[in-house]
């Protein structure tokens, strides 16, 4: 009688399905995360861009301008004499719009206080307020002035002591005499209030609109095509 064979028991192989399928889930989470991470980069608003197109009534009657009058399309900034980053829009952005669609008629722009970083912005507004009552035209030469000449944004370097002396040595034109006694006129001291008024519709400085809409403030990629297409728009 043959003897029956006794099997060995082999255990079952151990299989690693599970743990593999582990893995690629956290795989698909880890990549679903960053794509997640990655779109709210990709929306996170850059400077100015906040209520884009949203409209704002303005007031351009009685404001510094520069441009043709009739030109089809406004500008506005909203802007402040302590603002940082107004002061490169008005070097590095302002001469681009000024070159391209100002001094072509193309476009007027007209520039509105926006007094709010410290009491010393409203005093450099009415001393800017005073220049432009006694002549209009040197006005944008006192608001590249002050701008290039900014102190601390977090000290009140904006003095009228120090306002008037920077005037002084450098705009001649200006009657130093007669722009103390403007900026103590009730009527110009309320123009640098209303500016304050009117511009509380915008929440940061600078704030640019094209035709009473706020845009972009990169020019090739906000502020350029908004002023193209209000062009496109006046010639239909």
């Amino acid at each position: 009688m043959a003897k029956k064979k006794k099997s060995v028991y082999k255990p079952p192989k151990r299989s690693n399905k599970g743990f593999i399928i582990v893995i690629a889930s956290i795989f698909v989470l880890v990549a679903v995360l960053l794509i997640i991470i990655s779109n709210q980069e990709g929306k996170q608003p850059e400077s100015g861009s906040d209520g884009n197109n949203q409209e704002i009534d303005v007031t351009y009657e009685g404001q510094p301008t520069v441009g043709e009058e009739d030109a089809p399309v406004k500008i506005v900034e909203f802007f402040d004499f302590k603002c940082p980053h107004c002061a490169e829009f008005a070097e590095q952005v302002y001469p681009q719009i000024k070159a391209d669609y100002l001094d072509t008629g193309k476009a007027q722009m007209t520039f509105i206080n926006k007094p709010f970083m410290g009491a010393d912005s409203f005093t450099a507004a009415l001393v800017g307020e005073a220049v432009f009552a006694q002549k209009p035209d040197a006005y944008m030469e006192y608001y590249d002035l002050v701008l290039e000449n900014q102190g601390n944004p977090n000290e009140a370097w904006a003095s009228e002591e120090f306002l008037v002396s920077l005037v002084e040595k450098n705009m001649e034109d200006i009657d130093i005499e007669k722009l103390k006694t403007d900026m103590e006129d009730q009527a110009i001291r309320e123009k640098v209030e209303q500016d304050r008024q009117e511009s509380s519709a915008v929440e940061s400085t600078p704030t640019i609109l094209v035709n009473g809409k706020m845009v972009d403030l990169h020019y090739e990629d906000g502020i350029k095509p908004a002023i193209e297409a209000a062009l496109e728009e006046a010639n239909e």
